[in-house]
Order: C-alpha cells, then sequence, then structure tokens
C-alpha cells in the first residue's frame, strides 16, 4: 500500500483534522478539512514532516494528538512530531533494535506502551513492547519493556483500549494471541488461524474484533475473544473455537485482490469496512440474534456446508465504492480508492461518515447509508416506513366505489390505442359512454392474448408495460377491504356489481348464480340423488367427485354411474327441456343440462333479449356470433340489420354470408380476409368456422370465453371428442388457475384444486371463499377450505370488518343446513358482549348460568344460581353495572348515560318508564340501544349515531379525530 490516511483519534468540535500518510515518498502530513468542491473534498496543511526514514507501518497516539509513530524498514520504532512550534531536529526520536528487519505493524496503548511486531529472525524476539514514559526520560536507555514471540513473524498488532495492557497480535500463518503483560507467568490465549493480517478491534465493544487473510486471499474472520483459550506460546492448539463469522470471499474477486485494510466504525458498535486493493470499500453490520438454543435438529441445507450455530451474523452490507473494473461502475484505475478511515463524532458531516484518499492525494467524503427501515403494512393499507424519520405512505382517498376506482386504474394501464380515446374525450359525455364499454375494451385489447392471459394482464394492471404510481398501488391493496365493506358475500347479484370492474369475475358469479337457482327448491334432486353445483365434467363422467357428502338422500345404496346416469335424464325430462339439437349423441339429456349450465337459453325470445343487451353494451359481434353458434340464424341476421341501421357496426357484407347454406370460394376467400383484418374475437371465430366449416376452429380460439368455446363443443363435438376436450380444457383450468373453468369443475373437489392454484398466482382468498361456501362443508368435505376461511378470518379482523364477519358467519351456517336440519357448522361462541369497565362482568344480568359437568364432560350441564344484585331504579334503567354498581359511560352526542332508552325516540320515554317500574323490556337489549365505535371506544345511542354519521365522517367526541364514519 502506497499511502493512507487515519482520521485523528482526538477530535474537537473546532477542527476536523486527519493524517495522510505517504508510503512511498516517506513523508506525513497533518492536514484539516475544508470546503467542499463538488465530489472531493478540500483540505489545507498544517504540518509536514518529510525525508521520514523509509517506514512500512504507522499509528497515531491515543494521549498525544501530535505524536505518530512509525516502524521503519529496518524495524526500528521511531516517534514524530507533527507539531509545526517543535524544530525539526526535536521532532524524531528512534528506538533502534539488535537485528534489523522488516517492521510490520506498530501500535500505541493508552497508557503509553508503544508495540513494534516484527519480521521473524532466529534467536531473537519479534514483538517488542516500549514503555514511551520510561523509554524518552533523560538518561534512560531505549530497551524495550517487555520482549515476546521469539523466532516468529508478528504481522498485525492492537491494544485494547479499556484494557491496556492487553493486545493482540497476529503471528504469520499460525494463530492470534491475546496477551495479557501483567501476566509473569507468559501464558497467552490463542486463536489458531491463517488470517492474521489487518487486526482491527470494535472499540464499542472490545470483545469483538476482526482480521484478514494474507495477499491474494480476501477473507474477513470476526472473533470473540471469549472463546479463545490458553496455551502455551509456540504451540498448536488443535479443536479451539474458530470465528464466530466468516466472509469468504469478502469483497469481489473477479481479479486477483487483497484486502489492504479493516477498520471499525467507533460510532456505530459492530459496523466495520473492508477496503480491498481494487478499491472496493465495503460496509459490514453485525448483529446479533438473541433466540436461546433449542432441541430441534438444524434444517437440512442443500447446498452443503455445516449447521449454522452462531448468533452472530452479518445484518447489513453495503458497497461505498466499487471494484474499478466492475462493468455497472467502471472507472479508472489510477482514481480508485487506495485507502479511507472512518470519521469520529462530532464530525463537520455530522453523519456516519469515511473519508477516503485517491492516488492523487484528493481525498473524498462518503456519508455511510443508515440500515433500511422496517417496513410494516397496516390493516388500512398504508405503508410505513422506520428509519431517522418516519415516512408513512397512504393509499390515494377514495371515496366512490371499489369497481369505478379500479376501472379508472385500469383505464391508466390500457394500451395507447384504448386509453387515448377516453383522455380526448373526458370533458364530455362520451367518456362516461367509454367507461361503460371497459370490459368490451380490455377483452379485445390484443387478438393474440387468450381469454386467461387478457385476465391476468387486467389483474396484473399490465405490469410491466404499465405502471402505477405508489399510491395507486397501495390503492390496488385495499381492493378486498373495501369489497368486504361493501357487502361483497354470498348475493351473486350484489357482488356482481362490486366486481364489475373484471368482466371474468363477473362472469364467475353468473356461473354460480346458474349453480344456485338450478339448486334452489331442490331443483338438481332426482331419484335420490342430489347433483348440485356439480360441473360439467362431473355430470359427463357421472361422478359426484371426492369427498362427496349429503348426495346421496335416500337410505339405499346406489350403483354411483348407473344411477347418476338415470337421474340426469330423468331430471332433464322433470323440468320439460327442449329436445337437444346438435350432434347425435348417446346422452343427449347429459349436453342439454351441461348447456344449462353454460346459461344457453333454449327459447328463442329469451335468447333474443339477452342478445339485445350485448347490443347495448357494444358487444354487438358477440351476440350475432352467439345466435350462430346456437342455430339462430335468422335471428342473428335480424340484429345483424339492428345494429346497421343504428350505426353501431358497418355494412362489410356480413349478412349474406350468414345467410347462405354453404359457403362459394368468393365468400370463403372475403371471410378470410375478415378474420385477418378483424380484431374483435368473436367476429374471428365465425370467419374461421364459415372458412373451414369445421366447428373445432372456433371451440380451440383461446381468445374466446370459456364458457362459450365449451357450449360449442357440447352442441357440435362428438361423444369420444367432448369428452376428450372437456378433460383437456379443465385440466388446463387448473393448472393455469382460469376462474372461467369454474364451469368445468363445479363447486366441488376439482373447483378447490382450481382456486388453490388461483390464489397462489393471484393472492386472492376472498373470492374462493365465498364461492365454495357454497358446498364447504355441506356437499364437500376439504381442509384447504378450513384454512382459506381462517386467513380471511384474520383479513376481517385486521380491517375491523366485525359486522361483516358476523354476517358471514350466520349465513354460512344457513348454507350449511342438511335436509334433514342437521348444522353441520357448530354455532360460534359469543364474541361479542357489553362489559363493564370497571370490573369486567357482563352487563346483561342473568340469575342462572349454565356450566358443563365435570363428571360427564360436554355431554351434561348442570345450572347454578346467581345472587341477586339489590333491585334499584338506575339497576332496573340499565345506567349502572348490576355487580360493581358503577355507572356505563355516557352518550357521545347527548351525554346522556347509556344503557337506557333515549327518551327523545318515540316510544323512548315509555320504554324507560317501563323499566324503572321494573318490567323487563326484552326487544330493548343493551346490545340494540348502544353502538361502540372499535376504534376509538367511543359510544353513542344506536339513533344518535345513525344521524350523526349520516353527515358526518368524525367521531363526534371533541378533539377524538377518529374517522368513525369512514371505518364503520
Amino acid at each position: 500500500m502506497e499511502a493512507a490516511i487515519r482520521w485523528s483519534p482526538h477530535p474537537t468540535a473546532l477542527n476536523s483534522r486527519f493524517i495522510i500518510v505517504d508510503v512511498a515518498g516517506n513523508r506525513l502530513r497533518l492536514c484539516e478539512l475544508g470546503a467542499s468542491k463538488g465530489k472531493a473534498v478540500g483540505y489545507k496543511q498544517i504540518c509536514q514532516r518529510d525525508r521520514l526514514p523509509n517506514f512500512t507501518a504507522f499509528d497515531w497516539s491515543k494521549t498525544q494528538d501530535s505524536l505518530v509513530a512509525i516502524g521503519a524498514a529496518s524495524g526500528e520504532a521511531t516517534l514524530v512530531q507533527l507539531d509545526s512550534t517543535v524544530t525539526y531536529p526535536d521532532s524524531i526520536r528512534a528506538f533502534p533494535i539488535k537485528h534489523q528487519r522488516k517492521c510490520n505493524s506498530i501500535a500505541f496503548s493508552t497508557n503509553n506502551l508503544l508495540a513494534t511486531g516484527l519480521d521473524r529472525v532466529r534467536n531473537d524476539c519479534c514483538m517488542n513492547i516500549y514503555d514511551l514514559a520510561a523509554a524518552i526520560s533523560p538518561g534512560r536507555q531505549q530497551e524495550p519493556y517487555r520482549k515476546l514471540a521469539s523466532s516468529e513473524a508478528i504481522m498485525s498488532i492492537k491494544f485494547f483500549a479499556q484494557q491496556p495492557d492487553t493486545l493482540i497480535a497476529g503471528v504469520s500463518r499460525q494463530c492470534i494471541r491475546l496477551y495479557d503483560l501483567r501476566d509473569p507467568t507468559g501464558n497467552v490465549s490463542q486463536l489458531p488461524t491463517r488470517q492474521v493480517h489487518n487486526l482491527a478491534i470494535d472499540p464499542l465493544d472490545e470483545n469483538y474484533f476482526v482480521s484478514a487473510g494474507p495477499s491474494g486471499e480476501p477473507i474477513v474472520s470476526v472473533w470473540d475473544k471469549r472463546f479463545t483459550s490458553s496455551a502455551i506460546p509456540g504451540t498448536p492448539s488443535g479443536g479451539l473455537p474458530g470465528p464466530i463469522v466468516e466472509f469468504r470471499p469478502a469483497v469481489d474477486t473477479a481479479q486477483s485482490t487483497s484486502i489492504w485494510s479493516l477498520r471499525f466504525s467507533g460510532t456505530q458498535k459492530g459496523v466495520f469496512g473492508v477496503l480491498s486493493s481494487a478499491g472496493e470499500i465495503k460496509i459490514i453490520e453485525l448483529a446479533h440474534h438473541s433466540g436461546s438454543g433449542t432441541t430441534l435438529s438444524a434444517p437440512a441445507n442443500p447446498h452443503g456446508g455445516s449447521a449454522w450455530s452462531s448468533r452472530t451474523y452479518a445484518s447489513y452490507t453495503h458497497n461505498l465504492t466499487y471494484p474499478w473494473y466492475q462493468t455497472e461502475h467502471r472507472h479508472d484505475e489510477n482514481m480508485r480508492i487506495i485507502a479511507y478511515d472512518f470519521m469520529s463524532a462530532g464530525n463537520p458531516i455530522d453523519d456516519h461518515a469515511a473519508v477516503a484518499l485517491h492516488p492523487d492525494r484528493a481525498i473524498q467524503v462518503f456519508r455511510i447509508p443508515s440500515k433500511a427501515g422496517p417496513l410494516k403494512m397496516t390493516a388500512l393499507d398504508e405503508l410505513y416506513a422506520w428509519g431517522q424519520a418516519t415516512a408513512v405512505v397512504r393509499p390515494m382517498p377514495n371515496y366512490s366505489k371499489v369497481a369505478s376506482d379500479l376501472e379508472e386504474l385500469q383505464m391508466k394501464t390500457l394500451p395507447d390505442h384504448h386509453s387515448g380515446t377516453v383522455e380526448e374525450s373526458t370533458s364530455t359525455i362520451d367518456a362516461q359512454v367509454e367507461s361503460l364499454r371497459l370490459s368490451t375494451s380490455i377483452k379485445s385489447m390484443d387478438t393474440h392474448l387468450s381469454s386467461r392471459e387478457a385476465h391476468c394482464h387486467l389483474l396484473n394492471m399490465n405490469f410491466p408495460e404499465s405502471k402505477l404510481s405508489f399510491e395507486d398501488m397501495l390503492r390496488l391493496q385495499t381492493v378486498q377491504r373495501r369489497r368486504c365493506l361493501e357487502g361483497y358475500l354470498f348475493n351473486p347479484t350484489k357482488n356482481k356489481d362490486i366486481v364489475a370492474n373484471d368482466p371474468w369475475l363477473v362472469d364467475l358469479w353468473d356461473t354460480v348464480r346458474r349453480f344456485h337457482d338450478l339448486a334452489k327448491d331442490s331443483g338438481m334432486s332426482m331419484n335420490g340423488i342430489d347433483l348440485s353445483y356439480l360441473g360439467i365434467f362431473s355430470i359427463l363422467s357421472n361422478s359426484l367427485g371426492l369427498n362427496s357428502r349429503n348426495r346421496l338422500l335416500g337410505s339405499e345404496k346406489h350403483a354411483e354411474g348407473i344411477s347418476i346416469r338415470v337421474a340426469i335424464r330423468d331430471l332433464v325430462a322433470r323440468k320439460g327441456y327442449y329436445s337437444f339439437k346438435g350432434v347425435k349423441s348417446s346422452f343427449p339429456e347429459h349436453r342439454q343440462l351441461c348447456l344449462l349450465l353454460c346459461g344457453w337459453t333454449f327459447h328463442k325470445e329469451r335468447l333474443r333479449a339477452r342478445c339485445l343487451e350485448l347490443v347495448e353494451a357494444d358487444e354487438t359481434y358477440k351476440a350475432i356470433a352467439l345466435c350462430v353458434f346456437r342455430g339462430y340464424k335468422d335471428l342473428a341476421l335480424e340484429l345483424l340489420k339492428t345494429a346497421v341501421k343504428q350505426k353501431r357496426i358497418q355494412n362489410i357484407g356480413l349478412g349474406a354470408v350468414i345467410a347462405c347454406d354453404s359457403v362459394d370460394a368468393e365468400q370463403r376467400e372475403l371471410c378470410r380476409w375478415m378474420s385477418d383484418e378483424t380484431d374483435d374475437p368473436y367476429l374471428k371465430a365465425m370467419m374461421e368456422y364459415f372458412v373451414s366449416g369445421d366447428w373445432a376452429r372456433v371451440a380451440n380460439m383461446k381468445q374466446l370465453a370459456l364458457v362459450d368455446r365449451v357450449s360449442v363443443a357440447l352442441k357440435y363435438f362428438e361423444d369420444d371428442r367432448l369428452q376428450e376436450f372437456i378433460k383437456l380444457q379443465m385440466s388446463e383450468a387448473i393448472v393455469y388457475s382460469n376462474i372461467e373453468g369454474i364451469v368445468l369443475t363445479g363447486l366441488v373437489d376439482k373447483g378447490m384444486d382450481l382456486f388453490e392454484h388461483y390464489i397462489r398466482k393471484h393472492n386472492d382468498i376472498q373470492t374462493p371463499v365465498l364461492v365454495m361456501a357454497h358446498t364447504v362443508p355441506l356437499y364437500l368435505k376439504d381442509s384447504r377450505f378450513d384454512a382459506w376461511k381462517e386467513t380471511y378470518f384474520m383479513q376481517m379482523q385486521a380491517w375491523r370488518a366485525f359486522t361483516q364477519r358476523t354476517r358471514f358467519t350466520v349465513l354460512h351456517n344457513r348454507m350449511s343446513v342438511t335436509r334433514d336440519s342437521r348444522q353441520l357448522i357448530k354455532p360460534p361462541d359469543q364474541r361479542v358482549s357489553l362489559r363493564c369497565l370497571h370490573c369486567q362482568q357482563n352487563l346483561a344480568y342473568h340469575p342462572q348460568k349454565t356450566v358443563p359437568d365435570e363428571m360427564d364432560g360436554d355431554t351434561t350441564t348442570i345450572t347454578t344460581s346467581l345472587p341477586r344484585p339489590s333491585n334499584t331504579p338506575s339497576m332496573n334503567a340499565g345506567t349502572i353495572c348490576p355487580h360493581c354498581k358503577r355507572p356505563m359511560p355516557r352518550c357521545g352526542i347527548c351525554m346522556l348515560w347509556l344503557g337506557s332508552p333515549d327518551p327523545a325516540r318515540p316510544g323512548g320515554a315509555a320504554a324507560l318508564a317501563e323499566k324503572s317500574e321494573g318490567k323487563p323490556k326484552e326487544a330493548m337489549a343493551l346490545e340494540k340501544m348502544t353502538v361502540w365505535c372499535m376504534n376509538c371506544n367511543h359510544g353513542f345511542h344506536g339513533g344518535h349515531a345513525r344521524e350523526w354519521f349520516a353527515r358526518h365522517r368524525l367521531c363526534a367526541v371533541p378533539d377524538c379525530g377518529c374517522h368513525c364514519g369512514v371505518l364503520h
């Protein structure tokens, strides 16, 4: 190393001094930090000492701010005074040695001891300890105070500041020794290792020190001196503990690299820096976990190596500078960092910083970034970042419905040819129309994307092609909570409005609605078999699915396959559906029932009404295509004429093609051209059929909705081909988490498999729980649903959606009742009760208490009587606790006692009079007369709260600041 820099160990508020050690020029320069000049920092020279003897080591005195020691190439220790008031001849004092050899290290202690570490020479000690107080006195010999390490090369030396008579020394290629100069026996403690260079001790915790490997071995080891063991000097000590942390390698090793310097921060415990010969400075922060030992075995490491047993680890690393040759940070080799040191507390930067030296002797100051603070997401989807200053990032405020907000975000991420139209017309009525056509724009945004891929782009907000702001990303985190608060539950019609921004979720709930409507009033029960909520795959394969329950209604056992086939045939006959019109099949009733699950309407007038709705929603080609798929070409032509007259679409000669029973060569060429030019998937599907005459071309067009493709296959595919097609499409839907496949899987075991992949991919546990709750546990038993449900309950608890959670529990319990009135879900224990703030007893008085009998467990209960409290008007009115007689809180609006009816309400005075007379009024229960905010814990009369929060958002209690009207 040709130069070095050291920050003063004697910092003051008035000056910021450091020395530049020019090893190549045999020069020492005492400098003071000046003003900044761009990236470099200016400094002025205070004192200079040159023409010094060739030296290879140096150290700054810990007791005198102007005293520096250098270790000469001959092995002599020389003291240099860096004081401009001292003349040059008096500024140097040397300590000669008997056998000259290189001085590898030199170090001061805090009690005026000076130690030198020398190269090995036979029959001579290689570590000399000088007592400066005695050695520099007039008339005294300059002999060492102690001589140690006979015939062993000492590569590095450091004194402990808090124990000035104790030092560590690195013995070349052998060990690190711990010497106690007060011990007359000469016993030492040591750690065997090859990493004996550049020793550094943490001044804030002197139990820890670091060392580096020799040249060409960029290894850094962290040691704990408490793990050293006593040994006789010069003898090996096998089996001793090694370093508590080891970095192999500690720096970049793309080229041959060595460790030039190790320095501890001195201002932050456990922080040290590593400088490599390539100019890389890496800051490492150590940490110690507080976990106690365990008897459990450590987990297996597939990459090899032993189990991690140390409590110390590197919690943070940061590169201040990078190697000069690194591609991303490449710079001139002559401008790399060659030396550095940490700046002590009180430096002019007033921050954790380091000063570095370049080969041209220019210096640079680096601010060392602190470890990134923890990030936490709150239940309100706020992002909290803790560091030197706490930062809070909140989602953009929203006062509209969640579907409207999501549509706004989706319009931002649509490709330019869709989003531009909206931007140009935001000031006109056309913008509202375009917003209503969002689903059409999304589903047709890229004809090369399948329907499943288009849904993924929608859920991912077209990332990475489009990027939202951080606030908008936080808004996406609030989607499930806001849907829950808006009433996202078991009503498919209401749910379709809540998820209106996502056409695929709308179709999902439309499918669930069809399942529910068909199952209503035992509509899917026949011959003692309940077929409710089965998908197309189960119906075509005559299977009830795995883990099915409560499907067989009679007492006799059925041969499943034959019974289900007969039950489906009888069920279709009972419903009076039109006969199947399609390909010849051995199971037409199965196909007819499956088409019903797909949403096909077999009555022509109903189909016309449905297609007119599609035309009004600007999905004209889809309406025409569905009529063609179902065999109603006359209705397709009628819709086409209406749309052309209304100028919804252009007249491109489509009517002539539809009207023909067969397509000639010219028409086929026209259809091929229209298929290549159009972006509408349904128009493309019609043209592909007219060109090829093969319905398989339509069924295999992944741009179409899966339910429409399956419908075409059910109507036109032969039996064997249909079975293979349904299996393939269901397998793809499960593997790729395509929720359109729910019509194939049904709400049974295959549906659970599909939703398992959906949750893993899109992190939406809310929708699968609400959908599968229709069949679990009534028709299906699956532990996955129990885990999802419990997780969703925890989410609602974090959202403080207590009412919605209770409503979910009540409705799910009602859905989980068998035909024989057997409740499959045990009612939960009472979770909410009004309790006194003082004694925590229930405010409702129960003269009797039912407890389980300890002799018989839960099968028998016994009743005990409670003592009757004194009967007073306040007790009867419900304004005091029946146990401790303390009053209840007051209403935050009218300031009257809670627990009694509001006299201002109609009938309230009469009810209060009845209670004061001791007459029980069950209709006026406490929970119906008081409401509480679970956030600020303020209570109100129910009527007062409704009137207040109908006009306000803030709590009525002065200086509360709680947004009760928003949270509840």
